[in-house]
């Protein structure tokens, strides 16, 4: 299988679910939900590409492997916190776009990019969601968007553009992921997101 035997709209629910593991911690109903299916969402599309189940499959057994729910999402929440939210010090992995740009300072013209790409949809961000353009939820679920709906005309975003900005920093974000994820679910995560946008980023150069 390659990127181009998926079809667009299910890319597009891949990225949107991967968007929303990335943006924030999962509460006790979505990992009930996650236990109780013994599968994930629209990500399982891919778990039949040997270049994807692996990491799938270790993303669900961290889930499923503690004996409860309430310990299940305990275990992912400390592993969020830990990672995203600067909890964990240096041993975390920012999900922003410019910590892995440049000097690696926050709020830097990744922001501006995104933003202007946001205002080119005619988006913005969600009230009450108080992280930068630049944050990979916020990337992540343009890039569904446009996955989705294409262009709107000569002058709109492009999905693929989207992508290979997104490929050139997702691979070190997903490798700070391995090292410090002590969950042992958003670090497979991190990986199947890498492959997917190389994967992309390989069959348009194809």
């Amino acid at each position: 299988m390659s990127y181009r035997s998926f079809p667009a709209p299910v890319l597009a629910d891949v990225y949107g679910e991967l968007a929303g593991y990335f943006g924030a911690a999962l509460d006790y109903d979505d990992v009930h939900t996650l236990r109780l299916n013994g599968a994930f969402g629209p990500l399982q599309a891919l778990a039949a590409d040997p270049r994807y189940a692996p990491d799938l499959r270790c993303a669900l057994d961290a889930v499923l492997a503690p004996v409860s729910d309430d310990e299940a999402t305990v275990l992912l929440n400390r592993g969020y916190c830990q990672l995203f939210l600067g909890i964990g010090g240096a041993a975390g992995a920012p999900p922003f776009e410019s910590a892995y740009r440049g000097a690696g300072r926050l709020f830097q013209e990744p922001v501006g990019a995104m933003a202007a790409l946001l205002a080119a949809c005619g988006l913005q961000t969600a009230d009450g969601f108080v992280e930068p353009p630049d944050h990979i939820a916020v990337e992540l679920s343009l890039l569904a968007r446009l996955t989705r709906d294409g262009a709107a005309g000569a002058d709109a975003p492009d999905a693929a553009a989207l992508r290979e900005r997104m490929a050139e920093w997702v691979p070190a974000f997903a490798r700070g992921c391995a090292r410090y994820d002590r969950s042992l679910f958003y670090a497979p995560l991190a990986a199947v997101l890498a492959t997917l946008l190389d994967d992309g980023a390989r069959a348009l150069a194809a």
